[in-house]
């Protein structure tokens, strides 16, 4: 988003608490010629800038992770100028969106021993949850939209190779097994995926929330 942002913003601000996400970054940055992105190693829930010096601010997929959710949208607000604007993302609940449903089950056909995933009321999966977080950090206007984007899958293997990439829960299931029993058990994934993705090309959907408001 920051390098989209970057074409049309005088200056655009990025923090992550991570370096090597951050170096990553950087070499995006360099690559797409950009010379108007700043970033910075922080904490989001105590961001390092004035009061009011945003016109605009964007947290995707970040602050539903957040150990302290209400500090991440007060931080947000602080730096925000009187009218700007804020977009917040979360993922809705995985059994409302058949692509987290296929790659959950090709999880459990890895690991079996996994629990179902299970709604949660109080985390931003939620969208009354989600409103009443952002209304009590004091944006205004706040409205939380649904949001469904398609994957296209061409085979199972394209398809299991892009999950791989993308999901953190998977990229750690690969660390901990080693490369010669992780090669033995995605051939179990790919067989769960060869009996559910039958008809193929296809798309799956998945959805989430946008939130968004104003101060």
């Amino acid at each position: 988003l920051a390098l989209r942002l970057a074409h049309h913003a005088a200056q655009v601000h990025g923090i992550d608490f991570s370096e090597a996400m951050l170096a990553v970054f950087r070499n995006k940055i360099e690559q797409a010629g950009h010379r108007n992105i700043k970033l910075h190693c922080g904490d989001a829930q105590t961001l390092p800038y004035p009061d009011a010096t945003f016109d605009a601010a964007f947290s995707l997929f970040g602050l539903m992770f957040f150990p302290d959710r209400q500090r991440g949208f007060a931080e947000i607000h602080r730096t925000l100028k009187p009218g700007g604007s804020v977009a917040i993302t979360s993922w809705a609940p995985v059994d409302q969106s058949p692509a987290m449903m296929t790659m959950f089950g090709a999880l459990r056909a890895i690991k079996p021993d996994l629990p179902q995933p299970q709604r949660s009321v109080t985390t931003l999966e939620n969208p009354e949850c989600f409103k009443q977080e952002m209304e009590e950090a004091g944006f205004r206007n706040v409205e939380i939209r649904s949001v469904t984007k398609a994957f296209p899958v061409g085979s199972t293997a394209e398809f299991w190779e892009s999950m791989v990439k993308g999901s953190a829960p998977l990229v750690m299931m690969k660390k901990s097994m080693g490369e010669a029993l992780w090669r033995e058990k995605e051939l179990l994934a790919l067989d769960y995926l060869k009996g559910r993705l039958t008809e193929l090309p296809t798309e799956l959907t998945s959805d989430a929330w946008l939130g968004l408001g104003g101060k």
